[in-house]
């Protein structure tokens, strides 16, 4: 009965409001996010470069074609003795020459360098896209997280509100009781001290609230005075299972795939580092022109054009070993990968497990304070009646009270807890995306 007359106060309220301030949805709150996020703009950007990198020109598969073109001017004076013992003096003597050529040239073999340089732009674009993935998952995480929060720090203020306004009434009744002569004054005095008390509560709830908007506005780049509404898409009912949530963990979690690609690309960059055992092989073609023009001299014109071909061998006979230093260190690699693979795969194990335990047990503590606080709900509205009818002292009803806000905001905690590990256990089998969109659909 609690959760309905709290959930209805709460939706009146935020219903009053919107009429001056905007309702955030959590579904809006996310597409401000993902637009207004850098972190995530940053890895997008990224994943943009990696895929525009992984291309065959980019490895040397394909041919490079150049061209090239130029012209020569000379204004020379020219004083020429011939072996016949003639002379010849030429002032300002012009010459003139031009040339055009067109070339191509491509790596036949170069010991699988090639193929392995485009096998590693594969996995870097592979790997740009899961980690754009991770910060499209980690800013969901943080939205909803966020999101939670603001909605249960609402109804925390409503709470802290509602109790405000018992004490106050309790705090009037006594006022006028003792200005009547029917109580003494330290009844009087004890409902003025609950009163104050309640009023700091309701002060620090509201300042709660606002830091926390303030915090989840910067984060999705909100400038408007906005409420949330009064929901956590918190399913008490769901239960994880940990070899189930474990194999989904596998299939999904970007972290075991980076680190797989990580192993892989160790050994990609072991094989390249192999192919300097190898010599390159490479050919090339040109097609050329040229002509000139002189004033002076035996020639006074020329023009050559033709087609140049040719194959070249290249090999490091010897580097001061760094070759063979490479090829050691890259050995060393692919071991480094394999450990740190197995490391994180341990590590999310671990992690997944705890999770779940985590998350098992927040959703049944979340249950036990709903039912605590409907429970206590009921409980002080009983004493509530007893009291104004005056078979229950104040006392009792403070008691009563105190009870009641202490369950409330017992419920508040618990839920928050189970959503963050809720949220959590989602983002570990990479399902989190999916998650959301299945929310919106059914929504």
């Amino acid at each position: 009965m609690l959760n309905r007359i709290i959930s209805l106060a709460v939706t009146l309220l935020i219903g009053f409001s919107s009429q001056s301030q905007n309702v955030l949805t959590l579904d809006r709150s996310l597409q401000l996010a993902l637009s207004h996020n850098h972190d995530l703009h940053i890895a997008r950007l990224d994943a943009q470069q990696a895929e525009n990198n992984a291309t065959f020109g980019n490895a040397g598969r394909l041919p490079a074609i150049t061209a090239s073109a130029g012209t020569n001017y000379s204004n020379q004076n020219s004083n020429l003795e011939f072996a016949t013992g003639q002379t010849q003096d030429v002032e300002g003597a012009e010459s003139l020459s031009q040339n055009l050529s067109v070339g191509i040239s491509q790596v036949l073999f170069a010991g699988g360098r090639i193929q392995r340089s485009y096998q590693l732009l594969k996995y870097a674009n592979e790997a740009a896209s899961l980690k754009e993935k991770q910060a499209l998952e980690s800013t969901i995480a943080q939205v909803w997280s966020q999101y939670t929060a603001v909605s249960l720090l609402q109804r925390s203020v409503f709470i802290a509100n509602e109790n405000f306004s018992i004490s106050k009434n309790r705090f009037e009744k006594a006022r006028l009781t003792n200005e009547l002569g029917g109580s003494n004054s330290t009844e009087f005095m004890a409902a003025q001290v609950d009163m104050n008390r309640d009023r700091v509560e309701l002060m620090e709830a509201k300042t709660q609230l606002e830091s926390a908007k303030n915090s989840f506005a910067s984060f999705i780049g909100y400038d408007q005075e906005y409420l949330v509404a009064d929901e956590t898409t918190l399913n008490l009912e769901q239960e994880f299972d940990e070899s189930e949530t474990l194999a989904i963990m596998y299939a999904g979690n970007t972290s075991v795939r980076l680190a797989t690609i990580s192993s892989e690309t160790a050994l990609v960059q072991q094989q390249l580092q192999n192919a300097t055992l190898f010599p390159t092989v490479s050919a090339q073609a040109a097609y050329g022109i040229n002509q000139s023009q002189a004033e002076a001299g035996f020639l006074t014109a020329s023009q050559q054009n033709g087609l140049n071909t040719g194959i070249n061998l290249q090999y490091a006979i010897f580097n001061g070993f760094q070759s063979r230093t490479q090829r050691q260190n890259s050995k060393l690699e692919v071991l480094k990968a394999e450990h740190r693979q197995a490391q994180t795969q341990e590590l999310l194990e671990n992690t997944v497990k705890n999770a779940v335990r985590t998350f098992n047990n927040a959703a049944a503590v979340a249950k036990i304070e709903s039912d605590n606080a409907a429970v206590a709900n009921l409980r002080m509205l009983k004493i509530n009646e007893l009291y104004s009818l005056g078979q229950v002292s104040s006392l009792e009803q403070r008691q009563a009270q105190l009870a009641w806000y202490t369950a409330e905001n017992g419920k508040s905690s618990a839920e928050f807890r189970a959503v963050n590990a809720q949220i959590a256990l989602y983002q570990l089998m990479g399902a989190l995306v999916d998650t959301i969109e299945k929310n919106d659909s059914t929504r």
